[in-house]
């Protein structure tokens, strides 16, 4: 009887722990703030520890804008951050360009470090119907992982007129890569900047910007060239080492 009833104390003892734990995940609270200046969208992200306990987490904000003319561009920032028992902490500011005809749709995603446990989220939306309806019910995990997305970091009109070339032609893919390409600018001596093409943090490609059209459509299928080459060896080196 004594082996029961300690039996019985140890499971009464693990679920009310669990349902702690559960509790105390869900203390953990994400606000998107947003302001329009000028025909500035300036957005921020924060997260507030409701809890009793520290945390370690890590955060996405995702933004993602359509144009008038049908082109999207997105901007994503992640993080590992920790919070303290009842801390509000800012994680991150984006400023996107509004005109009338864009619609826009931001995600703010909580994680546990530890765990990777989605524990809070949040998101708005201006115009969203013009979206396709796929981006509608974007799930966490599809968030998180961004398939095919791109990231437009580009400065100038010259370094954003390639990435909306750049953007065209990769939207004629049937599939689209794996992780995120990142399109950079960065100024040089001068008045030219450099351009870059990043893959997970590694820089594949870059050239010297130029304001001509046939340029920049030259880069732009030159790039995807690279972009197609590097995951076909990607791929390759993945397939060799599947047992």
């Amino acid at each position: 009887m004594k082996t029961l009833s300690l039996i019985f104390i140890i499971l009464t003892l693990s679920i009310y722990e669990k349902i702690f734990a559960q509790e105390e995940n869900e203390k953990i609270s994400s606000k998107i703030e947003s302001v329009f200046v000028e025909g500035i969208l300036k957005l921020k992200a924060s997260a507030t520890n409701q809890s009793t306990n520290y945390k370690e987490l890590n955060y996405l904000f995702v933004s993602i804008k359509k144009g008038g003319a049908g082109n999207i561009s997105n901007n994503k920032q992640s993080g590992k951050f920790t919070l303290n028992p009842e801390e509000t902490k800012q994680l991150s500011e984006l400023n996107i360009n509004i005109q009338k005809n864009d619609a826009v749709k931001i995600f703010l995603y909580i994680k546990d470090e530890q765990t990777q446990k989605l524990l809070s989220k949040d998101s708005l939306e201006i115009n969203g119907k013009k979206f396709q309806n796929r981006l509608s019910n974007v799930q966490e995990n599809e968030i998180f992982e961004l398939k095919g997305l791109t990231i437009d970091e580009t400065k100038t009109k010259i370094g954003k007129d390639f990435y909306d070339v750049f953007y065209m032609e990769y939207t004629k893919l049937a599939e689209k890569f794996g992780n995120t390409v990142t399109i950079s600018e960065l100024p040089t001596i001068g008045r030219s900047t450099q351009i870059s093409v990043v893959v997970e943090d590694k820089p594949l490609y870059s050239f010297m910007s130029n304001p001509s059209d046939e340029f920049l459509k030259e880069q732009a299928n030159l790039t995807m060239r690279i972009l197609i080459d590097y995951y076909q060896k990607k791929s390759l080196i993945k397939n060799e080492f599947k047992y």
